[in-house]
């Protein structure tokens, strides 16, 4: 009966510190600006999804999360957002956007970013269907610390098919870029979607210690009920 309490208790702690994980990215989700119609807004050049920056060689659009359910009775469709209510076009009404959102870092702190995509089955070529695809990396002073591209192709207009992409980086103590850019297709209205995009400090290693403090206890008590059986035999 112990051992199982220990491993609950360890195992509450580590739900625990990933529940306290603090996403530092601000309107990850795009929730701002509201879109009270069913469609989308373009956020041009300059910007105006803040905090995030969107690039001077396109533009981006903020899509209400029914967008797909257009000229169907809005109570009864369901929301193809991941989390929330809207997500981001990186392809808004010309070339192809990009977004960026800088934040501060801890020197050597573990970071994971997460980020889901899909692509819009709503407008822009659909035969052949193509491959919608992305770069996206996180730059500092001391040059790229995270960098990939993710391409989507499997969204229809019920089911975006969201993935989600996750991966790690340490901190440099200053501030870094996060970047997303559209890479296929490069015109048109339709690009990769973007949502619930979170950047999240791992445990801090006093965490952790207690962490494998509480397995370790676990392991003893384990082995004291061991032997305590023995001698009863």
């Amino acid at each position: 009966m112990m051992f199982s309490k220990i491993v609950v208790a360890a195992a509450l702690l580590v739900s625990a510190s990933a529940a306290n994980a603090t996403n530092i990215i601000m309107n990850g989700g795009f929730e701002s600006p509201q879109i009270s119609d069913p469609c989308c807004t373009t956020a041009p050049g300059n910007g105006t999804v803040a905090p995030w920056t969107v690039g001077l060689n396109g533009n981006v659009n903020v899509v209400n999360g029914y967008y797909g359910s257009q000229g169907v009775d809005m109570n009864a469709a369901p929301n193809l957002a991941k989390e929330g209510t809207q997500y981001l076009d990186l392809i808004g009404e010309g070339g192809a956007g990009s977004i960026s959102q800088s934040f501060s870092t801890v020197l050597d702190q573990v970071y994971t970013l997460t980020f889901s995509y899909s692509h819009n089955i709503f407008g822009g070529p659909s035969d052949p269907a193509p491959l919608f695809s992305a770069n996206f990396s996180v730059n500092g002073s001391s040059g790229t610390l995270l960098d990939g591209s993710v391409s989507h192709s499997s969204g229809t207009t019920s089911d975006l098919d969201w993935k989600t992409y996750t991966g790690s980086f340490a901190g440099t103590g200053a501030v870094e870029t996060l970047n997303f850019t559209n890479t296929s297709p490069t015109t048109g209205n339709a690009g990769i979607f973007l949502d619930a995009i979170s950047v999240s400090a791992a445990p801090e290693p006093a965490t952790w210690m207690m962490m494998i403090g509480g397995f370790g206890v676990a392991g003893v008590a384990m082995r004291r009920r061991r032997r305590e059986t023995l001698a009863t035999v």
